[in-house]
């Protein structure tokens, strides 16, 4: 198991397709059942850890030790697409990596296209891709007084 974990699983290409593998079994149902509109909802959650696990750190806003993974996920709730990624990180770190393959799943299969965040996800340059790419998008914005 630890050679499998180590090796195997860390491998580029075997990584790649881990990642895809999500998106792989929602094309296969809209193989079967189309749909001309998406909505994606991204979002950073906490996973808190118990020992030394490789790669967390802690996470002041969350008050442990722990993964910060970043999720992309269609208006059924099906998992598009995440990564797992150390504890100390913004809730938006690494949001193009995780978002960029959907978006190119989706660019010519859907007509109407969605896009929600938090604030954190409040980022002039994915403002300016989701534009780029013809997405309707809703982003909270930080508590502002004057807002």
């Amino acid at each position: 198991m630890g050679r499998f974990e180590t090796e195997v699983l860390t491998d580029k290409a075997n990584v790649a397709v881990l990642a895809d593998l999500s998106g792989t079994w929602i094309d296969a149902v809209h193989a079967r059942r189309s749909t001309n509109v998406v909505v994606l909802d991204m979002d950073s959650s906490v996973s808190p850890i118990n020992g030394k696990q490789e790669g967390t750190a802690y996470n002041g806003h969350f008050g442990c030790t722990c993964y910060h993974p970043l999720f992309v996920f269609n208006q059924f709730g099906d998992l598009e697409r995440t990564t797992l990624r150390s504890g100390n990180v913004h809730s938006a770190d690494g949001w193009r990596s995780v978002l960029e393959p959907v978006v190119a799943r989706y660019r010519d299969r859907t007509k109407r296209r969605f896009f929600r965040g938090d604030a954190a996800f409040a980022l002039p340059d994915l403002y300016d891709y989701l534009e780029a790419e013809g997405y309707k998008y809703t982003i909270r914005l930080e508590a502002n007084a004057i807002l």
